[in-house]
């Protein structure tokens, strides 16, 4: 397997799970697609969803406890049902395939980096598939944005993430009406962000709303974004090579050194809770990537807590910064002393920013 030209793939659960098993219809399309684009020259990296699903519906009594610790057990009981789906299904296209569980953190942390390089670069060399899942036995977050940090991380070339409608659109294409798709996005903003809807009950952590959030990680990274159907077993070839399959969303044009992937993951890893907004010298420090106090913001909106991510905005509603918030709405409104950093200079990212 060609070791450049690399590619990440995610799809969720929705394109990969029916009534909480993996279908084989769906399974036998991405199979297709990824050996399709091997034959051409790509190395793909694949992330895949659905094991809380599958967990879930083998195990219902896990289903009715609810809860994180709940969704964890599902996690570590249903990832052994469907790696070994993807295992055997891909065997039959002639590929081998390898399991590998990842946590954000293992793509920040430098020490852990370097190992997850090695491991990904070994792989490819022998022409093996790397199939990743979060690690969500310790953790549930989401596949979307660990496929964009891997993807920054790979420096792979796109990244394709499938679901269940062929795109972005300017409505909800699932409510009928004259929604229309958006073919290309030359740079994510929150107009493009408000068109986005939540998930919409397939089983999955996701939504169109936490892809656009991958779709900030991955862009500021340097890595052109595709949101696409999977219908088409062709789709990774063309998105690939640009025919217009689904959302295209640009590489972000930023000189200089752009923001480290903790910096990303910590301002994007989930939609804002809420938003602040800021006085002139809140704005200056974050134009300064100073922290922000308390005694430069007006107003706060949204019922967020600590460690949420929140929107940074000035006097008339632009968007400035997001990122992830040290205490909760009520703290930041009535609690926090006025010289209290609300936001560390690092834990922010400055939209627009060049």
């Amino acid at each position: 397997m060609n070791t450049g030209k690399r590619v990440v793939l995610k799809i969720g659960t929705s394109s990969l799970i029916s009534d909480g098993r993996v279908d084989p219809d769906r399974l036998d399309r991405l199979c297709e697609a990824i050996h399709r684009g091997i034959a051409s020259g790509l190395a793909p990296v694949l992330v895949a969803s659905g094991a809380i699903a599958a967990g879930r519906t083998a195990y219902p009594e896990i289903a009715r406890s609810g809860g994180d610790a709940a969704q964890q057990v599902a996690a570590a009981l249903g990832q052994g049902l469907l790696y070994p789906a993807l295992r055997e299904r891909f065997a039959g296209y002639g590929l081998v395939t390898g399991q590998v569980l990842l946590t954000p953190h293992d793509l920040i942390e430098p020490a852990s980096g370097v190992r997850v390089r090695a491991l990904f670069d070994e792989m490819h060399k022998h022409g093996y598939l790397p199939i990743v899942n979060e690690n969500d036995a310790l953790g549930v977050r989401n596949n979307d944005v660990l496929a964009a940090l891997l993807s920054g991380f790979l420096e792979a070339e796109l990244l394709l993430l499938l679901t269940n409608v062929p795109g972005l659109y300017d409505g909800n294409p699932m409510l009928g009406g004259s929604a229309r798709r958006i073919g290309h996005v030359p740079s994510l903003n929150a107009e493009f962000e408000a068109m986005a809807g939540d998930s919409t009950g397939d089983g999955g952590t996701g939504g169109m709303r936490m892809k656009l959030a991958a779709c900030w990680i991955a862009t500021y990274s340097g890595v052109r974004t595709v949101i696409a159907d999977t219908a088409d077993p062709a789709v990774l070839i063309d998105a690939y090579r640009g025919v217009d399959v689904g959302t295209d969303f640009a590489p972000r044009p930023v000189t200089g050194k752009p923001p480290s992937a903790g910096r990303l993951w910590r301002a994007f890893r989930t939609p804002p809770r809420g938003a602040i907004t800021l006085a002139p010298a809140g704005r200056l420090a974050i134009e300064h990537r100073q922290p922000l106090r308390r005694v430069q913001i007006t107003t706060a909106r949204g019922r967020f807590r600590a460690g949420d991510v929140v929107d940074l905005t000035g006097p008339e509603g632009r968007l400035l910064a997001r990122g992830g918030i040290r205490f909760g709405a009520r703290s930041v409104e009535f609690g926090c002393a006025p010289d209290t950093a609300l936001l560390a200079g690092s834990d922010y990212v400055r939209i627009g920013e060049d």
